[in-house]
């Protein structure tokens, strides 16, 4: 498929990171697009288990590979490198452990075709585990294609209690990646990604498109969310905190519901670690988050021994359900 001359020009941009068991698949699933991208820019970590070397041997002209010097998982600054280094008008990401399908780039492109001034572009996508699989939640209203302002992403978002984009299933301007200030590296280990997102929508709207065309594998090798934690507040909680003094009514409301569930997810996630969350009740916004309040005090009170067995406890009634 030769795209038209004002299509847009898709720069992939893949951080590596001890992902020899998988990065040739995620390659492979770029090349095999019917709509195919500019380039693919592969940013290498200081991968010890043959990887680099695995994307170096494909040898195909549209792979760009270029090096991250700290050592380590550094997701967030790979992407900055990739993003800095990009020819193409849009950047499209996938993590060296995830899949497209054939027509991924495609549905973006046309989804930017029918909303030209959409600043980002995002696809549903699979969750898929070592024994199942289950698609992206999302609200009622994106059933259908459609562009989504900042309230009506925000809307969606909170109507599921999961982001309308996922790293692995959207694209963005890369003028606009600039405007919103790039990925948070330096100042989150987690969660700087729906901090970027959250700064994109405040630029321009998102066209969302309801099929699924990628896939988010949540069990891979060395999954870099399962070897980092913060008990820190929440990264998107001054973004949000920062655009509040220039919202309208309805967006004021949504991002007061926004911060609260953001720190509700974080103290749930803080109640399996030894540690205590530095996250505040201060932090919330009252009287709506006063449940949450409740659960981030447990977090903060109730010993490490106890919060980690009642997790335990409660993930393996789960599992039995």
């Amino acid at each position: 498929m030769t795209p038209p001359h004002d299509a847009p020009r898709f720069s992939v941009v893949m951080p590596l990171y001890n992902k020899a068991a998988h990065v040739r698949a995620a390659i492979e699933s770029v090349f095999a697009q019917t709509f195919p991208p500019h380039e693919i820019l592969v940013i290498d970590n200081r991968s010890t288990d043959g990887g680099r070397e695995i994307v170096a041997a494909i040898g195909d002209a549209r792979i760009q590979l270029l090096d991250l010097s700290t050592p380590g998982p550094g997701g967030y600054a790979g992407r900055n490198i990739g993003i800095r280094a990009a020819r193409g008008d849009w950047i499209a990401f996938l993590d060296a452990d995830d899949l497209w399908q054939p027509d991924h780039l495609a549905v973006l492109a046309e989804g930017i075709s029918a909303d030209p001034d959409v600043r980002a572009a995002a696809t549903r996508f699979d969750h898929v585990f070592e024994d199942r699989s289950q698609p992206q939640r999302i609200a009622p209203e994106l059933e259908q294609p459609q562009s989504l302002d900042l309230a009506g992403f925000l809307a969606a978002w909170l109507a599921v209690r999961e982001c309308p984009m996922w790293t692995g299933a959207i694209a963005i301007r890369r003028d606009t990646l600039f405007e919103a200030g790039l990925f948070p590296e330096g100042r989150a280990v987690r969660g700087g990604d729906k901090d970027l997102w959250l700064r994109v929508l405040a630029k321009g709207a998102l066209r969302y498109d309801p099929r699924v065309t990628a896939v988010f594998h949540r069990d891979s090798d060395n999954k870099v969310s399962k070897s980092t934690t913060t008990l820190d507040v929440p990264c998107l909680v001054a973004t949000a905190r920062a655009m509040l003094a220039g919202a309208g009514g309805r967006e004021t409301a949504l991002l007061r519901r926004l911060v609260n569930q953001e720190i509700a997810h974080y103290a749930r996630y803080a109640m399996k670690y030894p540690g205590r969350t530095a996250i505040r009740v201060g932090d919330l916004y009252l009287p709506e988050g006063a449940g949450t309040a409740a659960l981030l005090l447990a977090a903060k009170l109730i010993p490490a021994s106890v919060r980690q067995s009642s997790y335990a406890l409660r993930n393996r009634i789960r599992a039995r359900a």
